[in-house]
């Protein structure tokens, strides 16, 4: 392909992209967007500082009445949208499809800055045709695009995450705790990064300024994090803010709509829970639902946060050791993905939507390191399909999650595979990894 027709070609990916998001906009999926819509009239009229309150608390917003469960971030960035909506609107702010098109339109913009700081980051390592071709990737992904079109805010969080790991990957720690910081305090899910970041900036340079790199980004997140709690603590919620944002860590659910290992597990309770006058095709066709750990212990199972903990923490450990000599940026993001992939299949409690962060991270993975792109490519498949079996393009529901051949939901047959393909990712993590990991690229 001669780059004349390259470009035209990352040109149109570029605008039916922008096609499709355009086409959705108007739509609300209020199971999903809800508190969207709350938190950014509530942080547009009395500031995020005053969101937070004592257990129960919710803010109320025509008939939504929604917990504040995100960081302060989050909430500062729906507050400017609210507060620009408000404008356009001559002071009001009204609950109707100008709204949904104000949040999805933000989710757009930051869509769009992920794919630009793709682009700009593969086109330095790699050249203009991997950055065409890594970018378009991220922008036609479906699994993005069902985000998009369904209102999930996960690119908020995306994009200060992956801005830090390539910051670290270059050496840049002043940036890179900072962007940490700035990703932590829009989703917990930013956590994750952490010590890819730690790693990378260790390798980044001479071994001897290690310890004076890993100083610069702690105090470049420190400072962060104290300016955005600061508005908390003058108001006195600081409490009441962590507190808030620590529930999310304690829901009592065994899957929360991510197909995944627990996912799995739920479906076995309820085959279990056919009648044996069934026979094996009814138990075969049980249908898997939300379950509680109060559900899953009093049927002899041990609590199941104590068995997510024992499975993810030994595998992320072995993860972080396999990659700990790792000195380019294409081993970085692969860890970091593989990270957010070990999470959303083996912890409990996960949504359908803490995969995408994992997201920009294969793409820079597959388009520096080749070796991940099948993975890379299957995953997100299984990330679309989780969300379109759940809610569909946009909020319409597939008619039956049932396969008509072999009679299993198609929902347990996704967790079985994104069970697998973590196996797989791991499997090519380590092959990578006995490769080399510190070759000269980024």
């Amino acid at each position: 392909m001669t780059p004349r027709i390259a470009t035209a070609a990352f040109a149109a990916a570029l605008v039916a992209g922008a096609a499709l998001r355009g086409s959705v906009l108007r739509v609300a999926v209020l199971v999903v967007d809800d508190s969207w819509r709350a938190w950014s009239y509530h942080a547009a009229t009395t500031g995020t500082a005053h969101m937070y309150g004592p257990r129960g608390h919710t803010v109320r917003f025509g008939t939504i009445d929604a917990p504040v469960v995100y960081p302060p971030l989050a909430l500062d960035e729906l507050g400017v949208v609210g507060r620009i909506y408000a404008r356009l609107r001559g002071g009001r702010f009204p609950d109707d499809d100008g709204l949904t098109m104000a949040i999805k339109s933000t989710i757009a913009v930051f869509d769009a800055a992920v794919t630009l700081l793709l682009y700009r980051t593969l086109r330095r390592l790699a050249g203009t045709r991997e950055a065409q071709f890594g970018a378009a990737i991220y922008w036609l992904n479906p699994a993005v695009l069902y985000a998009a079109s369904l209102g999930y805010v996960d690119a908020l969080v995306a994009l200060p995450a992956a801005a830090a790991v390539i910051a670290a990957s270059g050496a840049q720690p002043a940036a890179a705790g900072a962007l940490v910081a700035a990703a932590v305090m829009t989703k917990p899910q930013g956590l994750f990064i952490v010590p890819v970041v730690a790693l990378a900036l260790w390798n980044a340079g001479a071994r001897a300024e290690a310890a004076a790199r890993e100083r610069t980004a702690l105090f470049a997140a420190a400072a962060i994090a104290i300016a955005l709690i600061a508005p908390m603590v003058a108001a006195g919620t600081l409490w009441y803010m962590v507190r808030s944002v620590a529930v999310l860590a304690g829901h009592n659910m065994l899957s929360a709509l991510a197909f995944n290992l627990w996912w799995i597990v739920s479906y076995l309770f309820a085959a279990a829970a056919v009648p044996a006058t069934g026979g094996l095709g009814a138990a075969l066709a049980a249908q898997p639902a939300v379950l509680t750990h109060a559900y899953a212990i009093a049927r002899g199972l041990p609590h199941p946060r104590l068995i997510a903990l024992a499975l993810l923490v030994p595998v992320v450990c072995w993860a972080c050791f396999r990659a700990r000599a790792a000195a380019d940026l294409g081993v970085h993001a692969a860890l970091a993905a593989f990270i957010v992939v070990a999470y959303f299949v083996l912890s409990v409690q996960v949504h359908e939507n803490h995969f995408f962060l994992a997201i920009p991270f294969l793409t820079l993975a597959a388009a520096l390191r080749p070796a991940f792109a099948p993975v890379g490519a299957a995953l997100s498949v299984t990330f679309a399909l989780n969300l379109a079996l759940t809610y569909g393009w946009a909020g319409r529901l597939p008619s039956t999650t049932q396969l008509p051949i072999v009679g299993i939901d198609a929902t347990v047959i996704v967790a079985i595979a994104n069970c697998g393909l973590l196996v797989w990712f791991a499997a090519t993590l380590a092959r990578v990894c006995r490769g080399g990991t510190a070759a000269a690229i980024g």
